[in-house]
């Protein structure tokens, strides 16, 4: 991910001058590391739940007895399960939480390296600098968004009725919030990422230029129409408080493969190649004076 010198007394401007540390990060290789930490604690999640979780779980599904995966909340209230399932019981939900922290600090570590290597492009007339506003914004509301998708942990779906003053929230609602907001932020993240490859005038694979734009527009806007499909879904199965009926099972269970392959598959390989073509950023850090 980096390496670390500290360079020379005799390097620096006189002999009493501060030795600057410089870094040298390779900010792909962080979006790597963040989305295998994904896979990570999922898979973390699903081997505990597999052990502890389902096979205790039972509930009367339609009149008929259910076990283990068939009695989630998700399948009460969607009518289906996804990977989330796996981290929504004790004692899963607690053990998750203590991994989980390695996906949601490098993601942010990535989405800030990501940053300034893009304010230092527009420096250098390798982006554009009238995007900076853009990207300001961006960043934040990515910032905000993954790290709110700790909430998932902290309003479990088995606790009851959250109330603010005179608002009551459901604790399914709240729970499933968290999940909304990072689905947002990972649009986000792919906006910024399609947007900053095609200025660069980059090409990917065996892909000319132009190509890789297209193929670049139609990835973004594939992951953005199944995002809004699930966003759709999700809320609107919440707000009736039953399955949505409008979209059927099996679509449902189509996007969220989709979404998963778009959001959390496919950036691992678009990582790997931006590694072999981006050199890495060089950081220096230096105090203005000797610390005393």
């Amino acid at each position: 991910m980096s390496s670390y010198q500290a360079v020379p007394l005799g390097a620096a401007e006189g002999p009493k001058s501060p030795k600057p540390t410089i870094l040298t990060i390779h900010v792909e290789k962080i979006r790597l590391i963040a989305y295998i930490a994904f896979w990570g604690f999922a898979a973390f999640a699903i081997i505990v739940s597999k052990l502890f979780v389902w096979p205790t779980m039972s509930c009367d599904r339609d009149g008929e007895p259910a076990f283990g995966k068939d009695c989630t909340d998700l399948k009460t209230w969607f009518g289906t399960n996804n990977i989330c399932m796996n981290w929504d019981y004790q004692p899963s939900t607690q053990l998750t939480a203590l991994v989980y922290p390695i996906f949601e600090y490098s993601l942010i570590l990535y989405l800030l390296m990501s940053h300034i290597q893009i304010k230092n492009d527009m420096l250098n007339g390798i982006f554009p600098a009238d995007k900076e506003k853009l990207m300001n914004v961006l960043f934040w509301m990515k910032v905000v968004l993954v790290a709110w998708f700790r909430m998932i942990f902290v309003c479990k779906v088995t606790d009851e009725d959250i109330t603010i003053g005179g608002l009551t929230i459901g604790a399914v609602v709240a729970h499933t919030a968290g999940f909304l907001g990072l689905q947002l932020g990972l649009v986000f993240i792919a906006f910024e990422n399609v947007l900053y490859l095609t200025s660069r005038k980059q090409s990917f694979w065996c892909f000319s230029h132009e190509m890789t734009v297209k193929l670049s527009h139609s990835y973004l806007v594939s992951l953005t129409i199944i995002t809004f499909i699930k966003m759709f879904w999700t809320i609107s199965a919440l707000a009736a408080g039953t399955p949505n009926t409008i979209i059927s099972k099996s679509v449902s269970e189509l996007a969220n493969f989709g979404w998963m392959l778009c959001a959390a598959i496919l950036p691992i390989f678009f990582a790997l190649e931006q590694m072999n073509k981006d050199p890495p950023m060089v950081v220096t850090i230096v105090n203005t004076d000797m610390r005393k």
